[in-house]
């Protein structure tokens, strides 16, 4: 749930429909360049990750929490990546073409990966992981690969999507959790227990070992990982990684500060500039495509099933002050979910740019109740109170009361999946590269995270309309009449602004670059000399 300090042109999207069309080219190993890589190799050692909460699910079909996709991005390939620049990159597909009509993606995989487990990676393995995700009931990943038809085996490292749409987002969704490859083997003997046991699952740098709910998790080096540097060395360089739940963020910072910890991804704008200026750290930022909002539930019955109270906490919240003395400058203001990274972004949209206050008031006095409700805080980091704090004194100034209640992280998450949450939550999205991914799931019809019970219409039909074509400027102008409705005519949620990518490191490890993704490659990750 963090973003940028400051605006970076990613042009995402047109990455993506240039790899779309051409086919993508061969990485030069398990990833871009690093400072790691940059020298000669280093290997072995341990790094403890000071993580932000517990992960909640190792099997990617469930999961909806970003905590958990620090550990499946070191576990789990998916058939492309990203770059540090947010360009599509190939991954277990070496390559792509789709058919002249659109309807049709032929991905040629790679022929020299295992799982962890010694089963082979092939198209038959990802026919299996793909209609898993899509037709299984319940999956969290069915509205990502809702437009696929079928999977078609060409031949064992040749597989063929067959859309029922042309489908520009395809390859932004294949990036992440839709994307990830398990072995079948593993996930059936797993049974219903698997998302909490995928040992040996994957075919990832990195062997999922041990998880201790609440304590630790241990991932160890894959020896045979078909990963390399730029240079030819062979990757991963660090011989185990230790991932330690820490919630509170000023706990967090200081188990770097004394070398308990050498890595972390979610820093408290509080502790940036010591960060930055502490001789044994080395703090990297950049523009994310991460959103922060709050969400109501909108569903039949409860408060905010009329938008208009959504809309009058809208107008009643100060971003720049939230930003300023909550966030401490971290990130930016924002007003939707098309973060300044995508293609799609427009500048001037700027619909609550000045807390209205009176306005506020008189939206609530037209409905002719006034507006009371309880937002739920994930508990343990005092530095999301205090934000949550700041919000409620600003809501107050319009006569908004609202109560705050602090629960656990994933019993929130699990209320929001249900739609049984009382009035409100405050819980962040961790960004996609693509605009749709930010999106489209989170406020169109029945969704699997449209968690505010959201419908719209011509919301709906404005957002396959964007994804229905590869042209760049007719998908912009749909998706940013979506944003105007969503965000303000009927809105969907309160869209607070834009986090940030961090990554914080001791200066006892060569760090690789921040992602826009938010996610460590630890792959890339040494020791220092």
């Amino acid at each position: 749930m963090r973003s940028a300090r400051y605006v970076l042109a990613f042009l995402a999207s047109v990455a993506i429909l240039l790899a779309a069309c051409s086919g993508g080219q061969q990485p030069a190993g398990g990833g871009s360049a690093s400072p790691a890589a940059a020298a000669k190799a280093v290997y072995g050692g341990t790094v403890t990750f000071a993580i932000d909460t517990d992960p909640i699910d190792f099997d990617p079909l469930k999961s909806r929490a970003f905590v958990d996709r620090n550990v499946h991005y070191q576990m789990y390939d998916s058939l492309v990546r990203i770059d540090e620049t947010g360009k599509i990159i190939p991954w277990l597909a070496t390559k792509w073409e789709n058919s002249t009509d659109g309807k049709t993606v032929t991905f040629t995989l790679r022929d020299d990966v295992t799982y962890h487990d010694g089963t082979k990676f092939d198209a038959d393995s990802v026919k299996w992981n793909i209609d898993r995700y899509r037709t299984t009931a319940g999956s969290q990943r069915s509205g990502e690969l809702a437009s696929i038809d079928s999977v078609e085996v060409v031949n064992p490292t040749s597989v063929k999507f067959n859309l029922k749409a042309p489908f520009a987002p395809l390859l932004a969704n294949l990036v992440d959790r839709s994307g990830m490859m398990l072995s079948r083997k593993v996930v059936e003997a797993g049974g219903e227990d698997f998302t909490r046991k995928a040992f040996k699952a994957g075919s990832g740098p990195f062997i999922l070992t041990e998880a201790v709910k609440d304590d630790h998790i241990t991932l160890e080096k894959n020896p045979n990982w078909w990963g390399k540097d730029k240079d030819g060395n062979k990757l991963p360089y660090l011989d185990k990684v230790i991932i330690k739940p820490i919630l509170d963020s000023s706990v967090r910072f200081t188990n770097l500060r004394t070398n308990d910890a050498q890595a972390a991804n979610a820093i408290a704008g509080k502790d940036v500039p010591t960060a930055k200026s502490e001789s044994g750290l080395q703090y990297q930022e950049k523009a994310a495509y991460s959103f922060r909002s709050i969400i109501p539930n909108e569903a039949p019955g409860f408060v905010f099933s009329d938008h208009r109270y959504v809309k009058a906490v809208s107008m009643a919240i100060d971003r720049a002050e939230l930003l300023d003395k909550g966030y401490f400058g971290l990130g930016v203001a924002g007003y939707g979910t098309i973060a300044p990274g995508h293609f799609a972004f427009d500048s001037s949209f700027k619909p609550f740019e000045k807390a209205d206050v009176d306005g506020a008031k008189k939206l609530i006095q037209q409905i002719g109740k006034p507006l009371s409700f309880v937002l739920l805080v994930p508990s343990g980091d005092p530095v999301g109170l205090q934000i949550a704090q700041l919000i409620q004194a600003q809501l107050k100034k319009a006569d908004i009361q609202m109560e705050l209640q602090s629960l656990e992280f994933a019993a929130i998450l699990d209320q929001q999946t249900k739609h049984t949450f009382k009035d409100m939550t405050f819980v962040g999205w961790s960004g996609r590269v693509d605009p749709d991914g930010n999106t489209y799931d989170h406020v169109y019809s029945k969704r699997p995270f449209n968690d505010s019970s959201y419908s719209n219409a011509q919301v709906d039909k404005l957002l396959d309309d964007s994804r229905a074509t590869f042209d760049e400027a007719k998908r912009k102008d749909a998706l940013r009449k979506a944003e105007q409705i969503f965000v303000v005519d009927d809105p969907a949620r309160v869209w607070l602004g834009f986090g940030a990518a961090q990554l914080l490191t001791s200066r006892k490890v060569q760090a690789p670059p921040v992602y826009p993704d938010q996610i460590i490659r630890f792959q890339l990750m040494s020791m220092a000399k």
